[in-house]
């Protein structure tokens, strides 16, 4: 079996087991595998086994794949190749070939003793009295059973107000269904720790009466209360003054830089939003952390560029070129990319890859759900008509602005101008929350994490 030794030789090791084909590694969810790092892009690496032999493909990630500290684009992996992926560190194991002899292999001791349920979930034993200990999963050739079921549980390890559905036994952690990967062995599904690749054990859990029925339709009406909820407001104002913050130091000299972590920041807001909903928590989460601002921009960019590319050239080649068919032909290529822009911004956010704005992907799940997104893009339209309003209206009402010389105008050009900014906040909250439930409601059909 080939695996993977992650921070060898530290506390922190945990290994990876590598199945038959395509294993991709990296920070997003749309990974067989998750690491959790900084360092390591949404879409880091794919390792390919082929029988023996197992190749791994840099997908473009930001700072590299390494294999003895040589960068790589695509390269073969012999056992005691040492990956990193940015900053950290894995070693690549694999078992020798069965005709191998005996000076060739390797003796590897026995597996582990499988912790206990009472340990894992952190019940007293005899709370546990009667309920199935799932045993450990056996390697051979007919297709593995799924393991039984664990009754009780915790919330899940990357969202705490979500009810962990599956177990890793190895992780000692629970996951809900968004942060699992869906395996077919046999033809059976199966499901799988993103961190370790262990199969996970299905948690029994009591659900509300009626929860997760409710249809996309149905769920609407609440997205207008969902900023309110909870500790709304007060993430809300937070997010507010950074927003604004960063807004008003993008106009200085160091505009560039200052707009990038602007817009990489507000599209972390917004991607946590979206997350959130996925996993179906009923309120807003914690501000987003700075970490992933330059990953969010180039995410924003991607589906930017995806979404109004045609739009944008065709304006250059009218403006530079003096064509009258290209300005006429901009019209339509606009209304494309108003089209095009929520399910790419939506695909973009739950696979954390700008890779993930291509038509491929886009394209076939519009189709596959045209009336809900229909919908969403009026509701998303009408949300962007308001904002767009207000903005207008300020300049209108306050015409000199910072400038004016009266006191009393000029305390009320920043009040309305922050109400009005904590309005935006809210506005594009509402956006994205719409974007989530039309997801988690109609992520079968979507198929994008079903590998």
């Amino acid at each position: 079996m080939a695996r993977l030794l992650i921070n060898p030789g530290s506390s922190a090791a945990w290994e990876i087991h590598l199945r038959p084909g395509a294993n991709l590694l990296g920070r997003g969810f749309a990974n067989d595998f998750k690491i959790e790092d900084p360092s390591v892009s949404g879409s880091h690496c794919e390792i390919l086994l082929n029988g023996h032999s197992a190749v791994i493909k840099d997908l473009g990630s930001t700072n590299g794949t390494y294999i003895n500290r040589a960068p790589v684009k695509e390269a073969s992996l012999e056992p005691g190749h040492i990956i990193h992926l940015g900053g950290v560190e894995m070693v690549f194991q694999a078992d020798a070939p069965a005709h191998a002899s005996v000076s060739e292999t390797e003796v590897l001791p026995l597996p582990a003793a499988r912790p206990s349920v009472a340990r894992i979930s952190g019940l007293p034993p005899a709370s546990l009295a009667g309920r199935a200990v799932p045993p450990p999963i056996a390697e051979s050739a007919a297709p593995p059973s799924p393991p039984p079921a664990v009754t009780g549980g915790q919330n899940c390890k990357f969202h705490p107000k979500t009810i962990g559905r599956y177990l890793c036994s190895k992780c000692q952690l629970f996951f809900c269904e968004l942060c699992v990967t869906s395996r077919a062995v046999g033809n059976v599904p199966h499901k799988f720790c993103r961190r370790c690749g262990t199969e996970c054990v299905p948690v029994q859990v009591q659900l509300r009466r009626g929860s997760g029925q409710k249809g996309f339709v149905a769920r609407l009406p609440g997205v207008f209360i969902y900023p309110f909820k909870g500790s709304g407001v007060f993430v809300l104002i937070v997010c507010t003054i950074i927003i604004s913050a960063l807004s008003f130091v993008s106009m200085g000299w160091l505009s560039i830089l200052s707009k990038i972590v602007f817009f990489g920041y507000l599209f972390s807001f917004m991607q946590n939003i979206i997350h959130s909903t996925a996993a179906e928590d009923e309120e807003i989460p914690g501000w987003p952390p700075f970490d992933a601002i330059f990953g969010g921009f180039f995410g924003l960019v991607g589906c930017v560029l995806m979404s109004f590319g045609p739009a944008i050239g065709l304006a250059a080649f009218a403006i530079f070129g003096h064509e009258p068919m290209a300005a006429i032909a901009m019209i339509p290529a606009m209304v494309f990319g108003c089209l095009y822009c929520p399910m790419a911004l939506l695909a973009v956010a739950m696979k954390d890859s700008p890779l993930a704005a291509n038509p491929l992907v886009v394209v076939p799940a519009i189709f596959k759900v045209p009336l809900e997104y229909l919908l969403t893009v009026v509701l998303l339209g009408s949300v962007v008509g308001l904002n767009v309003l207000g903005g207008s209206l300020i300049p209108a009402m306050f015409p000199r602005g910072l400038t004016t010389h009266s006191m009393p105008m000029l305390f009320a050009f920043l009040g309305t101008y922050a109400f009005w900014f904590f309005a935006e906040v809210c506005l594009l909250t509402i956006s994205m929350r719409i974007l989530g439930l039309l997801y988690v409601t109609k992520k079968q059909r979507f198929g994008w994490f079903s590998h």
